[in-house]
């Protein structure tokens, strides 16, 4: 949305660092301030009405503890004006989201969390998990902090609505119904047992399901029972009279907690330690579907409203079908305007943020509020046992391995090849013992020969070569911060290489191989093998950085793998394009299944005649026949 926001940009360049003189300078309008430090790291983004007036506060005697820490760090600050408030608020909000600056608060580990998403862009949608929002013309419902509530609502749904639940590729292949059908947990489109304007009611009661409007869902079954019934087709108004009573019990296990029937979010937070848990109540058609919580980072010494606003305007910014017509919150701070604006600009209607002090409302607030005590009595026991067991087991790896110091921060690598073919490298990292997925890396290795010794050095060589020059030149890049350690999938020989590369380049860092088979520890310094005990915490943490390095590795071998199979097959066929191309995988799946269609199924696609078809058919028959029979075929 930031592009979408007329801002004029204004940067005071100031060699001194006088912070103060750039507040005095800074616009008397709305807009956002960036306060950033050496080598332009952004420290933090905020808000504000007057930038001029908001910004001058920094510099005052009785500062917060995080405030004064930050303005301590702070070299450099930059502005952005906006026409509004709430325009200012969505620009905070986006940036804060793209950088993550150390000092503001953050929703933890959002975009990881699992959402419903129900793929209204296709011929024939279906309900799948998804980890990211895309903009693909799907709905998307979530997120969902626990699986389990994933699982369950997906199970509510199969007992409710028949929908198709097979993949894509199998979908357009399959000519007869499957065992799903027969069960009556779906229609058999496939089959052309079911109309697509029957099956698209279906979707859209689906999508009415997961917006929690139940009542309209039971009324819209309800009416079509009796069509059916009286039409005569007795056997479907059957089927509907089961829905009707499936989702009956539904509706009767959740809690109705109000009478206006609302759809409203209600807010609830509790503070631990550095950070912060807020539990969010939905509630639909005046009934609690459920509880949802998240974890809010670097929320110590700030006021309630400043921490709520900051999750609101996170939480619900990219999420326009979660958006209920009323939001409570236990405070709201003094204007609730520019969030207002910033709801109805995401969601396309009107919002309403009210911290009520009386009355069912103010209830509902209380009962937020003890559900967010009650989510920092579950989740952090749980944290501080991981943090505890991560501890123990950098502990324990630093005294097995003898090294300097704590390995806080492990790098594990491995290869993966086909023949010497699609050649890739991985580089994973544990941080404190859990991974830290946005330092992930991989690397398209040069080499066309199967040796897994030299992929593995021109992978450590490209990657600390490359954090070497980024330190030469001053600058804090992706490859700039080294290891503890290193950690190799493989023995010996692998260990070996890895060592040669660091000498070259005159870099002292750790290093050890973890063999597969025996889950052994190779060591430079050791002609023997170290063995870890089976139970001990140490082992278990190298064997889990080795097995997502493999994970990793596999994973983009796989991707080159597939793209030049595709692309050398289709490639061969003279007059077809790249969109044509695009769309023959896309309907057919794969190329094997394109090579078994007929003449007249391929024609089907817009922009290919029969000429065309021949042609694909030709060029692929005589690639399948250069390539020789099917070793299950022979």
């Amino acid at each position: 949305m930031i592009e979408e926001i007329r801002s004029e940009r204004v940067v005071l360049q100031d060699t001194r660092g006088d912070l103060r003189r750039k507040a005095l300078e800074a616009p008397e309008g709305p807009g956002v301030y960036i306060f950033k430090g050496e080598g332009g790291e952004i420290l933090y983004v905020g808000k504000a009405r007057f930038l001029r007036n908001r910004v001058r506060s920094y510099f005052g005697q009785d500062l917060p503890p995080k405030t004064r820490a930050m303005m301590e760090r702070a070299t450099d600050v930059e502005f952005i004006t906006a026409d509004s408030e709430a325009e200012a608020l969505i620009l905070e909000s986006n940036l804060v989201k793209k950088h993550k600056p150390r000092y503001n608060i953050l929703l933890k580990d959002d975009k990881h969390y699992p959402y419903l998403r129900v793929g209204l862009a296709d011929e024939w949608p279906g309900v799948t998990i998804a980890r990211r929002m895309k903009k693909d013309g799907a709905r998307y419902f979530g997120p969902y902090t626990r699986a389990g509530a994933v699982r369950e609502t997906l199970k509510l749904l199969r007992k409710v609505f028949p929908y198709r639940t097979c993949k894509d590729t199998t979908f357009k292949t399959q000519t007869r119904p499957c065992l799903e059908y027969h069960l009556g947990r779906c229609p058999a489109p496939c089959a052309g047992l079911c109309s697509r304007d029957a099956y698209m009611e279906t979707i859209e009661e689906v999508v009415r399901f997961l917006e929690g409007k139940h009542r309209e869902v039971r009324d819209s079954l309800e009416r079509r029972m009796k069509v059916r019934a009286e039409s005569l087709d007795f056997e479907g108004a059957a089927k509907l009279r089961d829905q009707i009573r499936a989702l009956d019990q539904i509706m009767s296990a959740q809690k109705a907690i109000t009478a206006d029937m609302k759809d409203r979010d209600v807010l609830g937070f509790h503070p631990y330690g550095e950070d912060g848990y807020v539990a969010v109540l939905v509630v639909r058609e005046g009934r609690l579907l459920g509880r949802e919580g998240f974890k809010l980072v670097g929320t110590r010494d700030e006021p309630l409203s400043e921490v709520l606003v900051a999750f609101i305007a996170q939480y619900y910014s990219s999420r326009a079908a979660a958006v209920p017509e009323e939001i409570l919150v236990p405070d709201a701070g003094a204007d609730t305007a520019s969030l207002e604006n910033l709801l109805r600009q995401v969601s396309g209607h009107s919002v309403k943020v009210l911290a009520p002090k009386r009355g069912f409302r103010k209830d509902l607030v209380d009962m937020a509020m003890d559900n967010a005590r009650v989510l920092v009595s579950e989740l952090v026991p749980l944290e501080e046992r991981k943090k505890a067991e991560n501890q123990k087991a950098m502990e324990d790896l630093a005294r097995e391995l003898g090294l300097p110091v704590l390995p806080r921060r492990i790098e594990g690598y491995d290869v993966s090849n086909t023949g010497g073919k699609d050649a890739s490298a991985s580089l994973v990292v544990l941080q404190d013992g859990k991974p830290d997925k946005s330092s992930y890396r991989r690397f398209k290795i040069s080499l066309e020969e199967p040796n897994d010794y030299a992929m593995m050095e021109e992978a450590l060589r490209r990657r600390f070569s490359r954090g070497l020059q980024e330190r030469r030149e001053g600058k804090s890049g992706k490859f700039s911060v080294f290891p503890d350690l290193i950690l190799v999938d493989g023995g010996k020989g692998q260990v070996s290489v890895a060592a040669k590369v660091l000498r070259d380049l005159g870099l002292d860092i750790p290093v050890a191989g973890l063999a597969k088979k025996n889950e052994e520890i190779y060591l430079p310094s050791r002609e023997d093998p170290l063995v870890l005990p089976r139970d001990s915490g140490a082992l278990f943490l190298v064997m889990r950085l080795r097995n997502e390095a493999h994970r990793f590795a596999l994973g983009y071998h796989r991707k080159l793998r597939s793209k030049r199979i595709r692309r050398s097959a289709l490639d061969a066929v003279p007059g077809l394009g790249e969109e044509r191309k695009k769309a023959l995988l896309a309907h057919f799946g794969s190329v094997e299944r394109i090579a078994t269609a007929s003449s007249e199924e391929i024609q089907k696609l817009p922009g290919i005649g029969p000429a065309l078809a021949a042609k694909i058919l030709e060029a692929l028959s005589v690639k399948g026949a250069a390539r020789g029979p099917d070793k299950k075929q022979s």
